[in-house]
């Protein structure tokens, strides 16, 4: 069973230096009483899916979570997201490319040893999908995404929004699945108490299936294009990982652990542990034959 994903993030506004050393999870870190900053979607979501995969028309759900923990100069910080994802494969094509919908209301829980947690509703995500079949290579598609996040309020959202492009590639055949996903976010309205900056996310995997179970390997990396204010240290970051998955029939679990193997001014490694549980709601019916008639 396959599918699509977006990848809202865990984060938060922050004022305390503490707090703000706990904007963590590929995000953002600001100096103390400074505000908070960092890119809205979380890198490594999209790693383990094939996103622009064809799916049969249908009303596809993912269940996705993730718990992501960094130790910052001693200070525990611990970020729990679940993301309520629905992907619509349409039957209409736009400029020769399969369409599709995607919402993804979030839920994310913030803790670090140092302050209580946080919880609440994250931005909701919104975005159209094309993809397009490449011609002379069997299961090989390239797709283009525009979405984004929407304003909210809240202790774990963003009141300005961010605008998102996504492309890349899946291929697909034979139980080997390659992704390559590019991610370039734009803040627009950004407020005085939340500045963040441009940023280009690099989701990958390269996955093989053995009947019913899926093994592989998992990586993502991230980066601050822009610097959103003044003294503002931008942040990068890679890590790799590994997955496994088994189709049960009806729904199918992955599990991936991923760790940094790079930081740049996060304070600290991250380790996280994601599930994405696939689960098709509804499928168009097969059309009925048709009977020649003479």
């Amino acid at each position: 069973m396959y599918s699509t994903t977006c990848t809202p993030p865990p984060t938060r506004r922050a004022r305390s230096g503490a707090l703000a050393a706990a904007l963590v999870a590929g995000l953002a870190a600001a100096a103390p009483d400074a505000a908070s900053a960092g890119g809205a979607t979380t890198p490594g979501f999209t790693a383990g899916l094939p996103i622009y995969a064809l799916l049969p028309e249908g009303l596809y759900y993912i269940n996705q979570t993730s718990s992501s923990w960094r130790d910052i100069d001693g200070l525990d910080v611990r970020v729990n997201a679940n993301i309520f994802f629905f992907y619509y494969q349409t039957p209409w094509e736009l400029l020769n490319g399969n369409l599709s919908f995607v919402v993804a209301p979030t839920v994310v829980d913030v803790t670090t040893s140092a302050s209580p947690n946080d919880f609440g509703f994250y931005n909701t995500y919104l975005a159209a999908q094309l993809s397009w079949a490449v011609p002379g290579i069997d299961g090989l598609r390239v797709g283009y995404r525009i979405g984004g996040y929407v304003p909210q309020d809240g202790p774990v959202a963003f009141d300005y929004g961010v605008i998102e492009q996504r492309a890349g590639f899946t291929y697909l055949k034979d139980g080997l699945s390659i992704l390559g996903n590019f991610i370039y976010g734009t803040p627009v309205g950004t407020s005085s108490n939340d500045v963040a900056p441009d940023y280009f996310v690099a989701d990958f995997h390269v996955l093989k299936s053995f009947d019913k179970w899926t093994f592989g390997v998992v990586g993502y990396a991230s980066n601050d294009i822009t610097s959103p204010m003044l003294g503002y240290a931008k942040q990068s970051q890679i890590a790799l990982g590994g997955l496994v998955g088994y189709d049960f029939g009806g729904a199918t679990l992955q599990l991936k652990l991923t760790h940094d193997v790079y930081e740049k001014n996060y304070g600290g490694q991250e380790t996280v542990f994601w599930t994405n549980l696939i689960i098709p709601l509804w499928t168009a019916p097969a059309a009925a034959p048709r009977t020649l008639r003479k």
